[in-house]
C-alpha cells in the first residue's frame, strides 16, 4: 500500500459515511472536514469492489487487495484522495454508483454499450478472455460457450452458471441458451464444486486464480468468444458516475502509467501479463459504441 493512500473495508451499505466522503469533496461540512483531517489532510473517496480475484477482493486479513484496487490506490493517491473500499455484489455495482453509495467502481468491469448508458468508464485498463470451470477431466468436452450451446442443442442436460450481470451473461443470451445467474464469482465456483452446475463461465484469469488448484474441478484454456463471426474482444476499467468531474484527471494519470510501463508493474503483481495491457489505440469511446472493429484490427 502506498504512503499516499490508506484503505478501509466497510461491510454493508455505506450510508452516511459515503455522504460525508462526498461532502468532503466540497469542503462544506464540519464533520466531513474532521474525517478529512483524520485521513492525513486528504479527501476521502469510496470505491466499490466485487470480491473477484485477482481484480478486487478481500484477503485473509479482510483487507482489500487485487490488481484494480492497487491501480485505484496509485491513481487516486496521486490525485490526493484517501481510498475507502466497500465490497458489494456484482449486480449492485452500477446501481450503487448511480445511487451515490460510492464514488467509483474498481472491479475490472467490462466496457459495454449498455453500461455506458448508465455510467462513465475510464480508458481501458485490462484486457480479458473467458474460461469455463468444469468437472475434472471435462467429461462434457466443452472448451467454450459455443460448445456448451451445441451440447445443449444436442440434448445434453447441462446447467450453466454466469454472473447475472457479467459480460458472459450477454454472450449466453445471444446464444439463446439458459444459464443460472449468480451474484458473485464465489457463488459461481460454489455452484460447480457443490454439484449444482456443470459449467461456470467467467474471465480466465479470475477462474485460474480462484479455482486453478481446487480438487475435482479444472479450468479450460482462455478463449475469446466468437459471435456472428466477430471476435468479442473486450476490456475493463474503473467506472464513475455520469458526468464525473474526476474522470478526465483519472485518465491523465492512467495514460502516464501506460506510457511509462508502470501499469504492467502494478497489475503484474497479481498475475496479469503484457497480453492483458490494452493497446494505446483501444478507447473507451469505441467500446461504448460497440465498435468491435477496432479490436478486430488490433488482433489482426
Amino acid at each position: 500500500m502506498s504512503n499516499k493512500t490508506s484503505m478501509a473495508v466497510r461491510a454493508g451499505a455505506v450510508g452516511a459515511a459515503a455522504l460525508l466522503a462526498l461532502t468532503a469533496c466540497g469542503g462544506g461540512d464540519e464533520e466531513a472536514e474532521t474525517e478529512e483531517t483524520a485521513a492525513g489532510g486528504e479527501e476521502t473517496i469510496t470505491v466499490a469492489i466485487a470480491g473477484e480475484e485477482p481484480y478486487s477482493y478481500l484477503n485473509e486479513d479482510g483487507e482489500p487487495e487485487g490488481a484494480t484496487i492497487a491501480l485505484a490506490e496509485e491513481i487516486f493517491g496521486e490525485m490526493g484522495y484517501t481510498v475507502e473500499a466497500e465490497e458489494t455484489d456484482w449486480d449492485s455495482l452500477i446501481p450503487g454508483l448511480s445511487a451515490d453509495r460510492f464514488d467509483a467502481v474498481s472491479a475490472g468491469m467490462s466496457i459495454l454499450p449498455e453500461r455506458c448508458e448508465q455510467a462513465s468508464f475510464a480508458e481501458p485498463e485490462i484486457m480479458y478472455t473467458t474460461a469455463l470451470l468444469v468437472e475434472e477431466g471435462n467429461p462434457l468436452g466443452v472448451q467454450d460457450l459455443n460448445d456448451v450451446a451445441d451440447a445443449m442443442e444436442s440434448g445434453e442436460d447441462i446447467t450453466l452458471a454466469t454472473l447475472s450481470s457479467g459480460v458472459e451473461a450477454g454472450y449466453v443470451e445471444e446464444l439463446g441458451i439458459d444459464a443460472e445467474g449468480v451474484g458473485s464469482a464465489d457463488d459461481g465456483v460454489d455452484m460447480v464444486t457443490g454439484g449444482r452446475a456443470d459449467v461456470f463461465a467467467l474471465t480466465a484469469i479470475s477462474l485460474s486464480e480462484m479455482a486453478g488448484d481446487m480438487d475435482g474441478v479444472e479450468v479450460t484454456e482462455g478463449f475469446v468468444h466468437e459471435m456472428d463471426g466477430v471476435m468479442q474482444y473486450g476490456a475493463g476499467s474503473t467506472v464513475f458516475p455520469q458526468d464525473s468531474e474526476m474522470l478526465d484527471e483519472y485518465n491523465e494519470h492512467l495514460a502516464e502509467l501506460k506510457e511509462s510501463g508502470e501499469l504492467l508493474e502494478i497489475i503484474g503483481e497479481f498475475g496479469f501479463t503484457e497480453a492483458e495491457i490494452p493497446p494505446a489505440e483501444l478507447t473507451a469511446e469505441a467500446l461504448c459504441e460497440g465498435d468491435l472493429e477496432s479490436l478486430q484490427d488490433i488482433e489482426d
